[in-house]
């Protein structure tokens, strides 16, 4: 059975495409404006149903609020500790590394979370 595309799931999902790795306060926050009878539970519960569904990607980083990502793609992400910046990092190289555990201890990989962590360029710059 599909899933019902409402009005309110369509500006959720725009409001995710928008902005970088938005908490869900972060989108409820700019949905305001748009449609002020949104409520912050509607949001959590559509952005929890959009990973769940695989139209979303949930990143549970240290240290942060859960995040969200429309692009699906395979892809790693880098965490800034200075200003908490996400952003992607596509590493094809990376992507097969499923097969090598399999090949050394027979586990058939699911699903696998790296987390990179540093500081952007920015920051960088600030301790400078």
């Amino acid at each position: 059975m599909q899933e019902r595309q409402t009005k309110q799931k369509t500006a959720i999902y725009e409001t995710l495409k928008s902005l970088d790795h938005p908490t869900a306060t972060e989108v409820y926050t700019n949905l305001q404006e748009s449609c002020p009878s949104i409520s912050r539970a509607t949001v959590f519960r559509v952005l929890g149903g959009f990973a769940q569904s695989g139209r979303a990607l949930e990143l549970r980083l240290a240290g942060t609020d859960v995040r969200y990502d429309y692009n699906v793609a395979p892809h790693f992400h880098v965490h800034c500790r200075g200003c908490g910046r996400v952003a992607d990092v596509f590493l094809p190289e990376l992507l097969g590394v499923g097969e090598e555990v399999k090949s050394a201890c027979g586990f058939t990989v699911e699903g696998a979370t790296v987390e990179f962590f540093g500081r952007c360029e920015s920051c960088r710059g600030e301790d400078a």
